[in-house]
């Protein structure tokens, strides 16, 4: 890890201090790629500083949420994972059963998230959303298992 990350640089802009500590974890969160967990960026942090605790990581990731510098979404596990905002607007489809994950391009929603701000005066945070559901080859055991409940049941 070298050079100063962009994380770092929004943080003294901000006027916040950045300690060595927190720079580490700033620059582990910037190396790693697509969503990740506390647990993913502790793991290059114990390499560089083994000092460094896994509460002083999610102390820093709290932090940068609430500067709106990451985003935090449930992708379907009991683990949060997070994501820079500078990569952008995007959105997944997760599958309940085998857990794959698809990206979904956010024209799909802007009609919604529009609709929500006229017929409900709501204006949604929708920078990162996650839909639950079934992936093709999940689904059709789904299904039998569903028919073969409600047939069951009469």
């Amino acid at each position: 890890m070298g050079g100063q990350s962009e994380l770092v640089n929004d943080l003294k802009e901000r006027g916040l201090r950045v300690t060595p500590q927190r720079a580490i974890i700033l620059e582990a969160i910037e190396g790693l790629s697509g969503h990740i967990t506390a647990e993913d960026i502790f793991g290059v942090v114990k390499e560089v500083n083994s000092y460094i605790s896994l509460a002083t990581v999610y102390r820093t990731l709290e932090l940068l949420k609430e500067l709106g510098l990451i985003i935090e979404s449930n992708m379907g596990t009991s683990t949060t994972h997070y994501a820079l905002r500078a990569h952008g607007t995007h959105h997944h489809s997760v599958c309940r059963v085998c857990g794959k994950t698809m990206d979904l391009p956010n024209c799909m929603f802007e009609p919604m998230i529009e609709q929500l701000r006229t017929d409900f005066n709501f204006v949604a945070d929708a920078h990162h959303m996650v839909i639950m559901g079934w992936c093709e080859q999940c689904y059709p055991a789904i299904g039998e298992e569903q028919e073969m409940l409600a047939s069951e049941r009469q």
